[in-house]
């Protein structure tokens, strides 16, 4: 049976239309494997770069913690980290070097109970850790008039300081903000602390005790860390 014109028609729009989406079909196909192809390389060369990266930091923070220079020794080893945070032995290697930087960097004074407080402890920096220990007893001796309402707390450094045990050797750091003298919040050292500063300043140490007191003795004390003494 002859077909129609119209059959034929339908049938020669369905050929064209197979014939096109094949045609446009392979080129994509192709496309989408050479995109595959192009990452994976990608990958391979970005694993390559990382891995370099890794190992010259760690050649550098080795050379930088022979020469001395324990805080770029560290920050070399802390971008390895912010590239890949499991590279074996990295954080161990940081701990080592904070407390290298603890020790390296360590000086000692005495705090007479007398004047309550010490000259400038030293320079510190915002976000650097220094380490405060003190040895030692002193006797506090005070014969004071107390109202009911108890000893003023409002001026560290002059009255009791809100929040520290009284006698206890304690520290606050002053600051400059806008040009005006800006006093941190006072923190306790007792025996030990390790204590990082919210801003850069001159640390002072010294007894929580009130005004008018009349102890004496003498403490012992070691600071260590990211300080600079000698400060004014």
């Amino acid at each position: 049976m002859l077909k129609s014109k119209n059959d034929w028609g339908i049938q020669s729009l369905i050929l064209g239309s197979l014939l096109a989406f094949i045609m446009t079909s392979q080129p994509a196909i192709a496309q989408t494997s050479s995109k595959k192809t192009n990452v994976k390389q990608l990958n391979i060369q970005a694993d390559k770069l990382r891995d370099a990266f890794i190992k010259q930091s760690a050649d550098i923070a080795r050379k930088y913690s022979d020469a001395g220079d324990y805080e770029n020794s560290r920050k070399m080893l802390e971008s390895i980290l912010n590239i890949k945070k499991d590279v074996p032995g990295v954080k161990e290697m940081i701990k080592q070097l904070n407390e290298k930087l603890m020790t390296s960097n360590s000086s000692d004074f005495e705090i007479d109970a007398s004047r309550n407080w010490s000259v400038p402890a030293g320079l510190v920096a915002k976000g650097k850790m220094v380490r405060v220990m003190s040895t030692g007893t002193y006797d506090l001796k005070a014969d004071i008039k107390v109202p009911v309402g108890g000893l003023p707390n409002k001026t560290p450094m002059k009255d009791l300081s809100r929040g520290i045990p009284t006698g206890a050797l304690m520290g606050v750091v002053v600051s400059r903000e806008k040009g005006k003298t800006k006093m941190g919040k006072p923190f306790i050292i007792g025996e030990k602390v390790e204590y990082v500063p919210k801003d850069d300043g001159l640390l002072m140490i010294g007894l929580n005790l009130p005004a008018g007191h009349r102890s004496s003795g003498k403490i012992k004390v070691r600071i260590s860390g990211f300080i600079q003494r000698n400060a004014k």
